[in-house]
This record gives C-alpha cells, structure tokens and sequence, in this order.
C-alpha cells in the first residue's frame, strides 16, 4: 500500500514537474499578469452602487435569490426583460456567497474582468506569440473605460470575458474537437448575457476556421453537433419566458438588439467626426492613435501571418455596427478593445522582425541578430509596460480605487429596510438605488393620484403609515412642517420620513 501512494505521488511530481517545464514562460507570464489584480479587487465595496445600472442589476439579482428561479427575471415586483439572466446569475451567486452588498455585486465583473486579461494573452499567443499576447493584455489592463466596467456591478466584463472565451476555446477545438463544444457553450452564455450582439463573436470565429481548415480537426459532425447544443442551451431561458409573456417578451428581445438608425452603412467621410470614434478615444486614451497606426500598417503583413485577418474580422464589423448604432455608448466598444491590443501588438512584432530580417544585410550587424531579436522584443514589452503603468497612474482616481462613500439614497434607502410601512420614492431618477438598498418594493409618488403626487399633498394625506424618501431642500421649499412628518434617517441631504396615522 506504501509502495503504491509513493508511486502515484512520484507520478504526480514528475507529471507537475513537467508541466511548469512545458509551460514555464505561461505560468510566468500568467502570474505577471495577476499583479494587476489589485486593480479589479482592491476597494471594490467602497462606495454605493450607481443607480443606472448597477443598482437595477443587483436588484435583479437579489430577486433571483428570493424567488429561487434564474430564468424569469424581475425588478421591484415587475418582469424585465432587458438582459438574458446569465450575467445576473453570476451576481446572485456572488450574493448568495459573500452577501447582498458592494462588493458581491461588483466581484463576478471584476474577477471575470482579470479573466479577460489573461484570455486576451493567450489568444494572441494561439494566433501569433507570446509577445503579441503580452503586449495586447496590457493594453487591455491599462484601458479606462475596461477597469471602469471591470469595477462596476454591470454586465460588460461578463460579456467580454465570454466573448473571449468563446474565441479562445474555438481555437483550440482546431487540434482537439472537445473544445468546440466547450466553446458551444461557451457562445450560449454569451448570447445569454446581452443576447444578439454576442453574435458577432462567429465572424473571427469563421476567419479563423477558413484560414485553418488544412490544420482543423473539426468535421461537419462536430459542427452540427455544437450547434444543436448551443441551441439546446437557449431553450429553458426562452421556453420559460415565452410561455409567460407571450410576444411581449419576444418584442423585448427584438428590441434590445442592435438597433440601427436610418443609415446602414457608416459615413466613410466624416468618420473621424463619429462618437463612436471620440468614445474609443476616450476609452482607450493613448492607445489611440498606435491602434489607428496598427490598423493600416499591419495590412502589409497580411501575406506574413493571414491570421492578422482574424483580428480584422473581430474589429471591422464591430466597429461599424457600432458607428450605424443610434444608441451606441461608450462601454459597447469594451469588446474592441482586447482585438485592438492584439493588433497593436502584432504591428509592433512584425515591424521589428522586419527590421530584423534588413539587418541581416549589414554585415557587422550579421552575427548579433539573435542578440538583437531578444533585444527588440524586450524593448517591445518594456515600452508597452511603461505606457501601461503610466495610464493606469493617471487614471488611478477615476475607478475609486482608492474611495469610500456612501450616497445619500443609499443610506436613507437602507434604513428603511428595517422600517414597517410602504415605502415611496420623492423622485423618480433614482428608482433602482431605492429599491435595492431597502429590499422594498418601492412606489413612485409621482405616479399616484393627485394631491397625493406631490410630496406636500402625500404628506397631508396619506392614507396610512407611510415611509418617504425625499430630499432636504424639498421639505423647506414646500414648507412641510414638521409636526405632519418623522425624521427616521439623514444622510448628503436625503431624508427618510413617516408620515400619516395608523389606521
């Protein structure tokens, strides 16, 4: 019996020992990488929930928890239908670990946020090497509006995690067929997370199957087979909709796809004058301008590494839905931005083996080039890392890494969880904090009947014993007195009030 624990512990070692020799440059690279985790996690529950839409989509988390069913989705007491639930499913388990709070409704981005750092080196060392992949996670790490989302308890670090992942699986399934289920499933989440702009993941998909069909191992069965199982994914999430909502569900999937406006194709012309590209821009900041250098300079190197047309496929069709896309906004680019680091890298990579490949001629040179190649690469990583470190030092106050507040909603809101009456909400803006915080349905005042829909007239007659969270000024600007109202809480100029008689 000894004989046998050593021999299998043996095996193991030698089995571990060989994998970190196999994988030694990875694992390095892999735990490089994690260094940057203090930037997904470090002050993740410092400061309230922003009402749209981190708030609303912790709500709908929570309700998932109450009512113990992650299909049919709810917000205060009401149906929604605006996400597919799987990125609220990851929030409810994350609640459901660590607590209805900050940090476990931001935790599930910011975890699968490091996730896409690490995905998006090693697509680039599938698609082209390790250095290509180093140089596009770090773009990745260091691009605002990506540690913004990553931080924030909203579904686009899940969204991109996935679309990533989907790439990546997709691309080993090439010399291992398992992976193209996996990948399969993979592509049912993403869809599942913000439904038909997860489509977009299958046009790097195919470049990339018809750059490599003499290399796949994929055969139609395969494929066939992936798919039905893809759509088998779907069906407990739309059955259980459909059945209850009917076509009110359906308008609501149509709906919240891609929505272009009257144009179908982008103004060529004026491009450059789109809020598509002043948001990539701003999301990006000084990666900008080497990605636009990036885009057109590695077309000369199509005929080098035809892979690059996978990086082409992942960013042209996206960026040109989005610059048609009347409701574009600044966090729809996230999924552009591990492709445009892919790209900057692999520009950067491929101009210096040219350079390389020149030296070769100058004689004096001739026997350093592998010296200089080593040289180049370092160089390569060495500036990417310093731009990097230099834009996540200027943006290091603008992600609250380092903030702790509580809102004045918040605080009155969740006071009011451990109050007995209905609870109404003195402005209609900040609906989802309201209802989150306090665990209450929560019922606009301005959509009762008047005089009740005024704060003044609800306060004078309210039915019952009631709960009001208004704002401070309001109650001197309509000169509430304060015999007709009790003060349960205050905080930045929120009020928590009682009002009325008990019955």
């Amino acid at each position: 019996m000894a004989y046998i624990s050593s021999s299998f512990f043996l095996r193991g070692s030698e089995r571990l020992k060989e994998f970190f020799r196999n994988n030694k440059i990875d694992v390095f690279v892999i735990a490089f990488l994690a260094l940057f985790s203090p930037l997904f996690f470090y002050n993740l529950g410092g400061t309230s929930l922003v009402d749209f839409d981190e708030a609303w989509w912790a709500e709908v988390a929570r309700n998932i928890l109450v009512r113990k069913d992650p299909f049919v989705l709810f917000f205060n007491d009401s149906p929604i239908f605006f996400h597919p639930p799987f990125g609220y499913s990851l929030i409810a388990l994350s609640q459901l670990i660590f607590g209805v709070e900050e940090f476990a409704s931001r935790f599930p981005s910011a975890l699968l946020g490091l996730g896409s750092v690490i995905l998006t080196y090693l697509i680039g060392k599938n698609l082209f090497n390790r250095i290509v992949g180093v140089t596009g996670s770090l773009m990745l790490v260091s691009s605002v509006w990506f540690i913004l989302r990553a931080r924030s308890g909203n579904l686009d670090a899940i969204f991109v995690f996935m679309f990533l992942l989907t790439i990546y699986l997709f691309i080993k399934s090439q010399k291992n067929p398992l992976f193209l289920y996996m990948s399969a499933i993979s592509f049912s989440l993403l869809f599942m997370t913000k439904t038909f702009i997860g489509v977009a993941v299958l046009v790097p998909i195919a470049a990339y199957q018809l750059l490599n069909l003499k290399k796949t191992r994929v055969n139609i069965f395969n494929l066939v087979l992936a798919i039905f199982l893809a759509v088998y994914m779907l069906i407990p999430w739309f059955f259980a909709n459909y059945i209850i909502y009917g076509s009110s569900f359906m308008h609501s999937l149509f709906a919240n796809a891609v929505k272009p406006g009257r144009q179908f194709l982008p103004d060529l012309l004026n491009l450059h004058e789109t809020k598509t590209l002043f948001y990539l821009h701003s999301g990006i900041r000084e990666w900008y301008y080497p990605a636009i250098i990036a885009l057109i300079g590695s077309i000369f190197f199509i005929r080098r590494s035809p892979n690059i047309l996978v990086l082409y496929a992942w960013i042209v069709p996206l960026l040109v839905a989005f610059s048609i896309n009347k409701d574009t906004e600044i966090w729809h680019l996230l999924p552009l931005y591990p492709a445009i680091g892919l790209l900057i890298g692999f520009f950067l990579n491929e101009f210096l083996n040219y350079l390389l490949v020149n030296i070769k001629n100058i004689k004096f040179l001739k026997d350093f080039r592998k010296s200089l190649n080593l040289i180049g690469k370092s160089c390569v990583v060495l500036i990417t890392l310093l731009l990097c470190t230099k834009q996540i030092y200027e943006f290091r106050n603008e992600v609250n890494l380092f903030g702790h507040s509580t809102t004045g909603l918040a605080f009155t809101a969740k006071a009011a969880r451990y109050v007995d009456g209905e609870l109404y909400l003195d402005n209609e803006h900040f609906l989802p904090s309201a209802v989150f915080y306090s665990q209450k349905k929560v019922i606009h005042m301005r959509s009762l009947e008047s005089p009740r829909n005024i704060l003044r007239g609800f306060v004078e007659f309210a039915p019952r014993v009631s709960l009001v969270i208004t704002e401070d000024w309001r109650l001197k600007a309509d000169e509430i007195p304060k015999s007709k109202y009790q003060e349960l809480a205050k905080h930045q100029g929120y009020v928590l009030i009682r009002v009325g008689k008990p019955e």
